[in-house]
């Protein structure tokens, strides 16, 4: 930041070192510092069952109306609209907004995520319900974020099932439907998202 003092013919400028500049009338203070610029159109991308939710925000100060354009045919009027996309693609939206009757355009590119991989979700081989705080849950190993329409189904060795859960909270505390606790042994899962599936097997220990 630089601070500058004017005072009748002179000003004195604070910074690294003081110099004395050309006269100004009057006496003036001006600041001069960097402001962290904030932009005005933002997006949350969260995964769907076949495409992308984009959840669109604006900080458009003083503004009376709203155009959000988001490139493929499809528009809204909203403030802060949802739209869906494809995923792995590049989008560009336009929001056209009007402040004190003047019209001003903002245009931003994005790249929607790709589809999730399977390989990439990490669930444990083992697990240990007994109350002590750790290792007492099934569940995925990375934080990713799922969304609605992940589903986890457990199966006990003679294909009852055990537990099912849908959406993002993918949890199995080591006991039945009924609430009973299972027993020590071996369970079969399938893990299912986007068209995708994955079984393995999982054993419980108390």
């Amino acid at each position: 930041m630089t601070i500058a003092l004017a005072t009748g013919r002179s000003i004195l400028r604070l910074g690294k070192r003081s110099e004395r500049l050309v006269a100004l009338s009057g006496a003036a203070l001006i600041l001069q510092a960097s402001v962290a610029q904030v932009d005005p159109v933002s997006v949350r991308f969260e995964p769907g069952c076949e495409q992308v939710k984009a959840y669109f925000d604006n900080t458009v100060s003083n503004a009376t109306s709203y155009l959000w354009d988001f490139g493929d045919g499809t528009t809204s009027t909203l403030a802060s609209p949802m739209h869906t996309f494809p995923y792995g693609e590049p989008i560009t939206v336009e929001l056209s907004a009007v402040v004190d009757g003047q019209s001003v355009t903002f245009t931003r590119q994005y790249e929607t995520q790709e589809q999730l991989d399977l390989g990439t979700v990490e669930l444990p081989n083992v697990f240990t319900p007994n109350g002590d705080g750790r290792n007492d849950v099934f569940t995925l190993v990375n934080e990713v974020f799922l969304g609605p329409c992940a589903q986890l189904a457990i199966y006990n060795r003679y294909g009852q099932l055990m537990f099912e859960s849908l959406g993002n909270n993918l949890s199995w505390d080591g006991r039945a439907i009924a609430g009973q606790a299972a027993s020590d042994g071996v369970y079969f899962y399938v893990f299912s998202w986007g068209g995708g599936t994955l079984n393995a097997t999982v054993t419980l220990i108390r």
